[in-house]
């Protein structure tokens, strides 16, 4: 049968890798979006580069920080330092519209997210880095803006799933981390629902993915996840519950569910990949499975939980074959 394999880094680019995201249609394709203004489109299944797109406009590259597929899997999104938003038409291989002066220019990862119900709605920082961008990618300029939504520039960014109690009445929200560590809902007019503090600088958040209490029976809560210096556990009415502290001084850049909420993955400088079990109470530290030569940036899963990509500052993106699918067919034989 399938088992956890050893990792592959892919080096195709010229430039620091700052973003990476899976395709949420196609089981193995994703794409990384680096320092040197071009967005990678690879298969996992094959460990292989398929196209290449150069994010360029009158003569000049655009680094690029943050890249998302939309919901439908059709567009790919970068953000750029030049505060730029650029979609792509993966099927057409050509970039098919572009807004100006609309995202954060940052050194680090950007905050970028898109929609997971809605395939044309996308959200980033804005250009000064404390509010937000809201996009509806069948319009040629942007939707909407946010103002200093934060006192401090804005880290991350996750659309909240309805079933949580402080979203419920709302079609769609936006859940926005700042460097240091407030966390704010906000609808997509800019009405804040809800707010906390974890206390520590932040630079990822996570959410757990199953719907808000139905694991109640089974002793677990819904939790909300900040990484930075440490990594805080919220549940809502109750406050911060859990640090994990198996990262010393590194900061973590990227925390990541499996699809069904056991497993946790985090990333963080030092270049390692972390992995812990997700009981009722904790998160059990289990081990380290990824090492990068510098400080990892992004990390995402596949669809079916079988692959694990990061990027990382060494210029390379790192595949790690977790093992069999979460769910579907698969089969075991033995040749004689």
């Amino acid at each position: 049968m399938q088992k956890e394999g050893s990792p592959v880094f892919l080096r195709y680019h010229q430039g620091s890798v700052r973003g990476v995201s899976f395709s949420p249609r196609d089981r193995y394709l994703f794409c990384s979006g680096a320092y040197d203004g071009k967005v990678n489109l690879y298969t996992a299944q094959h460990m292989e580069l398929l196209m290449c797109y150069q994010i360029a406009s009158m003569g000049m590259t655009r680094n690029i920080n943050a890249v998302r597929f939309t919901s439908d899997g059709s567009r790919i999104l970068a953000a750029t330092t030049a505060r730029r938003l650029a979609v792509i038409d993966v099927e057409r291989g050509e970039q098919v519209m572009t807004y100006d002066n609309c995202a954060y220019d940052t050194k680090d990862r950007a905050s970028l997210a898109a929609d997971p119900i809605c395939p044309n709605m996308a959200v980033c920082s804005s250009a000064n880095g404390k509010g937000l961008t809201l996009f509806d990618l069948r319009m040629p300029l942007p939707l909407d803006f946010v103002y200093d939504l934060h006192d401090n520039a804005i880290r991350d960014l996750l659309f909240l799933h309805s079933s949580w109690p402080f979203v419920r009445s709302h079609q769609s929200t936006v859940l926005s981390l700042s460097a240091d560590g407030v966390c704010k809902v906000t609808t997509l007019d800019g009405r804040c629902l809800h707010g906390f503090e974890v206390g520590h600088g932040a630079n990822s958040v996570a959410a757990t993915p199953e719907a808000y209490g139905s694991a109640a029976e089974d002793g677990f809560r819904s939790v909300l996840l900040v990484g930075g210096d440490t990594v805080s556990g919220y549940v809502p009415d109750i406050g911060v519950q859990e640090r994990l502290c198996e990262h010393g001084k590194n900061s973590v850049w990227k925390l990541r569910y499996t699809s069904n909420g056991g497993l946790l993955y985090t990333a963080c400088n030092g270049g390692i990949v972390r992995r812990y079990r997700r009981y009722p109470d904790q998160h059990k530290f289990l081990g380290e499975v990824l090492w990068h030569e510098a400080n990892i940036q992004d990390m995402d899963l596949s669809l079916y939980d079988d692959y694990l990509i990061t990027a990382s500052k060494d210029r390379s993106v790192g595949v790690l074959p977790l093992g069999p699918p979460n769910h579907g067919w698969t089969e075991y034989c033995e040749l004689c």
